[in-house]
């Protein structure tokens, strides 16, 4: 349970960081704050898997 915790916490901090470095790039929505949200929340899907290598490895090795 602990490794899905940290698994989730990192992907979320690694997501701020690309949204940090990358912006808003795709256009989802024409609200503004909606758009930066959508974003977030793809780089925060597309950061799990790599969050989840890293936990995984990181406590199983």
């Amino acid at each position: 349970m602990a490794a899905v915790v940290l698994t989730l916490i990192l992907a979320f901090v690694i997501a701020g960081a690309v949204w940090l470095i990358l912006g808003s790039r795709l256009q989802l929505s024409t609200d503004t704050d909606q758009n930066d949200r959508l974003n977030f929340a793809l780089y925060y899907v597309g950061t799990v898997p790599v969050s989840f290598v890293l936990i995984f490895f990181g406590l199983g090795g």
